[in-house]
């Protein structure tokens, strides 16, 4: 959760939990929340510690293993949960697995047990890992693609960006990257972030997709929109048409 570096905004949060144990009897542990400040007094931080009784944590925090940080993750940044993946990967092993057991365990974790079994295998893979994650009615495994959910889950940004609704990561989107530009003719800086790089290098893949109903024409582009039968009128006429 995210507030003003004052203690009234805090405040706000803290009447919020409160009021949310008191409905669900649930409680926030202590043990696993910190209060990440920028900016503040020491005597602020020290209020805030007294509020809520959490300690004052650092950055870069970590979710689910992985550090939530700006920059593109490192190899030495994931190891922690490689480390813990092998280990469980390990008693696996000992259990015997059938075909089918390690289909289960893959679904979860990663491709190469499915063939090998055990680390450090020299065996291949048999069938092309596309094939693998076909349906199973298409003669696949039925196990998820992850480029492609992630290219998906990086379309829905862009989706989010052009036509949803104005969050608080838009906004901020909208106001640090985009600025007065508009998101399908944006250039892609050389100093942005590799997440940022990505989602416009997909910009191409998405743009034909998209079809616009121009109704009252409040929300459509003229010129940037597919609207027209031909396509955005921007590919048809040159720059220099749209600013005069």
């Amino acid at each position: 959760m995210l507030c003003h570096g004052s203690l009234s905004s805090a405040r706000v949060i803290k009447a919020a939990l409160d009021k949310f144990s008191l409905l669900l009897g649930l409680h926030a542990n202590h043990a696993k929340s910190n209060i990440f400040t920028s900016g503040v007094s020491h005597t602020i931080n020290q209020q805030l510690i007294n509020l809520f009784v959490y300690t004052i944590g650092s950055l870069p925090i970590r979710y689910l293993g992985i550090p939530i940080i700006s920059s593109r993750l490192r190899l030495r940044d994931c190891s922690p949960l490689v480390y813990r993946v092998s280990e469980r990967l390990a008693s696996w092993l000992n259990r015997g697995l059938s075909y089918a057991g390690r289909l289960q365990f893959i679904v979860s974790k990663f491709r190469s047990f499915l063939w090998r079994g055990i680390e450090g295998d020299s065996k291949g893979a048999k069938i092309y890992w596309s094939d693998i994650c076909l349906p199973k009615k298409e003669g696949g495994l039925g196990i998820k693609d992850l480029s492609s959910w992630n290219k998906a889950l990086m379309i829905r940004h862009i989706w989010i960006l052009s036509y949803g609704t104005n969050n608080l990561w838009s906004s901020w989107i909208k106001a640090y990257h985009l600025k007065d530009s508009n998101l399908w003719e944006a250039k892609t800086p050389c100093t942005c972030s590799w997440n940022w790089r990505k989602l416009l290098h997909l910009r191409p893949f998405v743009r034909p997709l998209i079809q616009h109903y121009i109704g009252n024409g409040s929300s459509t582009s003229l010129w940037f929109d597919n609207w027209h039968p031909d396509g955005p009128l921007l590919s048809k006429w040159s720059r220099r048409v749209v600013y005069d």
